[in-house]
């Protein structure tokens, strides 16, 4: 049985779509956890309708505390061999269950494509090629450190930085996330990466894993809960927070490539904060002040110039070239150019 996770609050608008998505599937042997985080539109009216009308769905409900509990909370009730976590405003193809577990084996980790829906658009995204893959033994490894940064040839796409950190897009063996009690931080903490750290939790616990190029997942674009468009304070601080965390974790389990790929991951992680001060309305001069207090921080400073931007397309290069001579005002300006290239 596969246990599929989702996180509920305010969706009333994408909510039905996603739950015809799941009831629907063609793979039956499934249970659908819905965690109503606090919600004060109709979202738990809708829960509640659609479970009278199909047993397989849970319906809890906790005061609003965040995406990360409300999986953490569906993760402690879930009772399948398999976890799946999808987002309220998001859906999957109708076979998607089938096609999974039609090549399950001894797998720990399933990993598969999605495609971004937009208003009057869909891109496919392959997380890597279009061809399937088998993970195992070094490729681990190279996995893992995928996980945290890209390099090299995958550098000529900077915007899928967080293509392979999300949660969604898995299949993951429940056994082994409750065995290592492996939970997701709460984002008070990291920020926007409590994806990334629970992959990277589990992750130290993987043996094989396999990745199947079929685009299963749609990932709504169009939603407020999709547009990152809410700013979060000391942003950077947190994610700094996250860092150190996992890099402590690489020291102890003798992972000293974790360190490198840390070190890219700071420099790459300069558009989304820049993105982030953008969102916060501030006023361009104030706007400028913020992101100058990065450009010109010791930490960013020393991964940008291990930074290899060859690969990377020429806007991006502008981006990083104007970053490392800390002309701000250029990645200010750089940074709302690249989201308008990366969304259209």
């Amino acid at each position: 049985m596969i246990s599929i996770i989702v996180p509920v609050y305010n969706e009333e608008k994408y909510l039905p779509q996603c739950l015809d998505s799941l009831v629907n599937q063609t793979y039956r042997d499934i249970e659908i956890i819905c965690v109503n985080d606090g919600s004060t539109d109709g979202s738990l009216e809708i829960l509640k309708r659609y479970a009278e009308k199909d047993e397989r769905i849970k319906v809890v409900c906790q005061e609003n505390q965040g995406v990360s509990e409300s999986r953490n909370e569906g993760m402690q009730m879930a009772q399948g061999e398999w976890l799946m976590f999808v987002d309220s405003d998001d859906w999957l193809e109708q076979d998607c269950c089938e096609r999974l577990m039609n090549v399950m084996n001894d797998y720990d980790l399933l990993i598969f494509s999605y495609i971004r829906e937009f208003k009057s658009s869909s891109a496919p995204k392959h997380v890597f090629d279009d061809q399937p893959r088998l993970f195992e033994v070094a490729d681990i490894d190279w996995l893992y450190e995928r996980l945290i940064a890209p390099k090299g040839k995958d550098l000529k796409e900077p915007a899928k930085l967080d293509c392979l950190s999300t949660v969604w897009g898995k299949l993951y063996r429940t056994s082994t996330v409750k065995e290592y009690d492996i939970q997701f931080p709460s984002a008070k903490v990291t920020g926007t990466l409590e994806d990334m750290v629970f992959n990277g939790r589990y992750m130290n616990h993987v043996k094989r894993a396999y990745y199947i190029p079929d685009c299963l997942y749609h990932q709504q674009k169009t939603s407020s809960a999709s547009m990152t468009y809410t700013y979060k304070p000391y942003l950077d601080k947190k994610w700094m927070h996250v860092f150190h965390e996992i890099e402590i974790c690489s020291v102890a389990q003798d992972r000293p490539w974790i360190t490198a790929a840390l070190e890219r991951r700071k420099a790459l992680c300069l558009f989304g904060l820049g993105l982030n001060i953008v969102f916060s309305g501030k006023g361009c001069r104030e706007e400028h002040r913020m992101l100058d207090d990065i450009v010109c921080s010791d930490w960013y400073k020393q991964a940008a110039s291990h930074l290899d931007t060859r690969p990377m397309p020429l806007h991006w290069r502008c981006f990083y070239g104007a970053a490392r001579r800390r002309c701000t005002w250029a990645v200010l300006l750089m940074v709302k150019v690249i989201n308008v290239i990366i969304n259209r």
